[in-house]
C-alpha cells in the first residue's frame, strides 16, 4: 500500500510547486540567453536608455546564479519532503562543503581541478569560492540519485552511488566547453600568471566530479525505511534533465554561430 505524504511533505508542497515554476520559466530566459549568445553588447544595441540598460545589465549578470539557485532550493525542499529536515540540512551541507573544499583545494594548489580561477557569475564568494559552484553539484548530485533510484528500483545502493558518479562526470563534461568559454564562469591560469587564460577544461576535472559526486552519493545512505518508502518526486531529476536540455541548446547556438 502506497504510504501518505507526511505532514512536512503537505505543508512544502506550495512552496516547492511556486519554486518550481518560477525554475522553469527562468530556464526558458536562460536556454534563450545561452543559445543566442546574448550579452552586453547585444542589449547595449536593443535598449538605449541608461537606466534601464543598466538595470537589465545587473540582471543579466545575475541570472545565471538565480537560475542555479532555484534548482538548488527546489532539490533541498524535494529532499527535505522525503527525508525529513534533519537529513536534507545534512547532505546539503556535507556536499556544499566537500564541493567547496575540492574546488579551494584546486584554488590553492592546482589539485584535482588545475589551477583554476572563478569569474563573478555564480554568485558571492564563500572564502575564494562562488556560491553557485556548490548549489549547482547539490542539484546536480540529488537529482541524478533521486531519477536512478526511481528508475533503477533494483539496483544497490553502491550501484545507484556510481551512477551517479558517471552521470555527475558527463553533466560536468556537457559544461565545461560553455561554462569557460560561453558564459566565463571559470578559467584556467599556469603558475606563470604572464600567460594568457586556458579555457580547456583539463580531464582530471570531469574525473574528479565524477568521483566525488560517487564518493557523496555513496555517504547519502537513508537511515529510515519509512522515508525511503515516501512517494517519489520526480522534479530533482527533472531539475538534472532540464540542465542537460540548456547545455545542448547552448551547444548547437555556439556551432550554429560558428
Amino acid at each position: 500500500m502506497r504510504s501518505r505524504p507526511s505532514p512536512l511533505s503537505r505543508a512544502l508542497e506550495p512552496l516547492a510547486a511556486g519554486l518550481w515554476v518560477l525554475f522553469v520559466l527562468v530556464s526558458l530566459l536562460v536556454g534563450a540567453i545561452w543559445t543566442f549568445g546574448f550579452g552586453d553588447a547585444q542589449l547595449g544595441q536593443w535598449v538605449l536608455n541608461r537606466d534601464l540598460f543598466l538595470t537589465l545589465q545587473w540582471l543579466l549578470q545575475h541570472l545565471d546564479f538565480l537560475w542555479i539557485t532555484l534548482a538548488a532550493a527546489n532539490a533541498y525542499l524535494c529532499l527535505a519532503a522525503r527525508e525529513g529536515l534533519a537529513t536534507a540540512r545534512r547532505w546539503g551541507l556535507m556536499i556544499l562543503l566537500a564541493v567547496s573544499l575540492v574546488a579551494w583545494m584546486s584554488i590553492r594548489t592546482g589539485f584535482p581541478l588545475g589551477r583554476i580561477h572563478y569569474g563573478g557569475l555564480l554568485g558571492v564568494r564563500l572564502g575564494s569560492v562562488p556560491l553557485g559552484l556548490p548549489l549547482f553539484w547539490f542539484a546536480v548530485i540529488v537529482g541524478t540519485r533521486e531519477g536512478l533510484r526511481h528508475f533503477f528500483l533494483r539496483w544497490s545502493h553502491l550501484q545507484i552511488a556510481l551512477g551517479t558518479g558517471f552521470f555527475a562526470a558527463l553533466t560536468d563534461a556537457h559544461l565545461e566547453p560553455l561554462a569557460a568559454n560561453l558564459r566565463g564562469f571559470w578559467f584556467w591560469r599556469s603558475d606563470a600568471l604572464a600567460h594568457p587564460p586556458i579555457f580547456d577544461a583539463p580531464l582530471t576535472g570531469v574525473f574528479a566530479w565524477g568521483v566525488l559526486a560517487g564518493l557523496l552519493a555513496l555517504a547519502m545512505r537513508e537511515k529510515s525505511v519509512v522515508a525511503s518508502a515516501r512517494p517519489w518526486s520526480w522534479q530533482p531529476a527533472a531539475t538534472v534533465a532540464i540542465f542537460h536540455l540548456v547545455f545542448l541548446a547552448a551547444h548547437l547556438g555556439r556551432w550554429m554561430r560558428d
